[in-house]
């Protein structure tokens, strides 16, 4: 018998699968890297407004109500995307949101040959640096490697790089944090 764990996550993928074919569908992997970008920033929304996440996640709503809401506020975002947003939040099933961005970046790996890894540097990046990055992932992932970069002004330099739940974590902001800890850690004081 399965359990709560199995079912949420065989409605996530679901709910994944269905909004990657959508996409796919409507206009293919552009589509599909747009709802990506808007999935994440909806993800990063939702966490950030917890009025939001309770009404959506309140079952004393109905799920009219909960669609509805969802489509007011995310109207501005790619139909598909709305679309099964608003199925998610009228079946009461708007807090599998994480899971399902999470599955769809799977998807993309499993059913597109392609995998996604977020750059983020203090300054763009150069061709010859970006043709080795892609050029390393592909050879440890076995897929297409698509770079979407991020500058992040307030790094020190150095780069984060994330893909498929894996973080790789160069940034000197990280390096002088850890440099602090051994340096406190064996002298005992404070730096």
């Amino acid at each position: 018998m399965p359990t709560n764990r199995h079912v949420e996550q065989a409605q996530a993928l679901v709910y994944a699968t269905t909004l990657v074919d959508a996409a796919q569908a409507e206009g293919g992997l552009d589509a599909v890297m747009a709802d990506r970008a808007q999935l994440d920033q909806i993800v990063s929304y939702n966490r950030s407004h917890v009025e939001l996440h309770d009404f959506l996640t309140d079952v004393a709503y109905t799920g009219a109500q909960r669609k509805e809401v969802v489509e007011k506020v995310f109207s501005d975002c790619r139909p598909e995307l709305v679309s099964v947003l608003g199925v998610m939040a009228e079946r009461g099933d708007f807090d599998k949101l994480p899971k399902v961005r999470g599955l769809f970046n799977d998807l993309l790996a499993e059913k597109l040959n392609v995998t996604v890894v977020d750059v983020t540097t203090r300054v763009s990046l150069d061709d010859h640096l970006r043709e080795v990055i892609k050029n390393k992932a592909a050879a440890d992932l076995g897929t297409d490697i698509l770079l979407n970069e991020t500058i992040d002004e307030n790094m020190l330099g150095g780069i984060i790089m994330n893909a498929n739940g894996k973080r790789i974590d160069a940034s000197m902001d990280t390096m002088l944090a850890n440099a602090r800890s051994v340096l406190k850690d064996t002298d005992g004081g404070e730096c």
